[in-house]
């Protein structure tokens, strides 16, 4: 299937925890989510013997990946993170995060970013509110994200600036917003909350393009799993002499079936977008579950 995906940067969407009338006793772990036909994955997730996320991989072509691997102390808290891009040529470190300090939970509270040479470049402070982030923000000021919960939903606003300096400062500008529709069944991704406001999609800045990327809408950290999300996102790029401004409207819709467990099976999906360019996208398409 062709793959015209745009980077929606990271919107981990947490809500509070709730029950489902199908749940068994006992977690499920989440394993792989593949779209249907696919000789691929999307995403692939691995656990230690301990039942800590250690490897989170992106599948971006079949010899070209986004690896993300984790580390834990002995008080189960996360510790640090490594990304890493792999294609038929090299293996790259692309980034690399250390936590400095957790609130009493364990929750991560601040953060260290390093480039792919152990270069500092920026620190994120995280806060948290009845086990649940309310506010990221980077201290170079090129990210910030902030969830507002009702009845323990969250919608999320992410706004982004990249600048690049030298005989001209270009600046672009990105804000985002989402909005969401949820159901009553169980998300497997509730639990690794930290791991992904940590890791995985968290750039400073994506890279714009004319089509939607539904991959990142995927990881969404919630009790429940969304039905309908409805994301506005707008750009503004300043050069020297002129400057363009974007702006796009995506829709995305899931029609679940479940398993025993209460965990989603496989979900048909629908992308609407309009925006950058004159005429609308639409994409079909279903995704597939598996645990262990």
């Amino acid at each position: 299937m062709k793959k015209y995906f745009y980077c929606l940067l990271i919107p981990v969407l947490i809500t509070a925890c709730s029950t489902n009338k199908n749940k068994q006793a006992g977690p499920l772990r989440l394993t792989t989510i593949t779209i249907h036909g696919d000789t691929i994955p999307q995403y692939t997730f691995r656990y230690d013997s301990d039942g800590h996320l250690v490897e989170l991989v992106k599948h971006n072509q079949e010899n070209d990946t986004n690896t993300t691997t984790f580390t834990y102390d002995s008080s189960n808290r996360i510790t640090g993170m490594v990304a890493t891009h792999q294609d038929n040529r090299r293996q790259q470190i692309q980034q690399r995060a250390t936590v400095k300090t957790w609130d009493k939970h364990g929750n991560v509270e601040e953060v260290q970013y390093y480039d792919g040479t152990d270069k500092p470049v920026r620190t994120a402070k995280i806060s948290w509110q009845k086990g649940l982030p309310v506010a990221m923000k980077y201290s170079d000021s090129t990210q910030a994200i902030s969830w507002d919960y009702t009845d323990g939903n969250p919608n999320w606003k992410n706004l982004c600036t990249d600048s690049v300096t030298g005989g001209n400062k270009d600046t672009s500008i990105f804000v985002r917003s989402a909005n969401y529709e949820w159901d009553t069944s169980t998300n497997p991704l509730r639990p690794l909350v930290n791991q992904l406001l940590l890791g995985p999609g968290i750039s400073p800045v994506p890279v714009a393009g004319p089509f939607a990327d539904i991959t990142y809408m995927l990881l969404h950290i919630s009790a429940n799993n969304p039905t309908l999300i409805k994301v506005a996102e707008k750009e503004k790029s300043v050069y020297k002499q002129y400057a363009q401004e974007y702006q796009r409207q995506t829709t995305i819709q899931f029609f679940y079936a479940y398993n025993r467990n209460g965990y989603p099976e496989n979900a048909r999906v629908h992308l609407h977008t309009e925006g950058y360019t004159k005429l609308g996208t639409d994409t079909q398409l279903t995704l597939d579950y598996l645990y262990q």
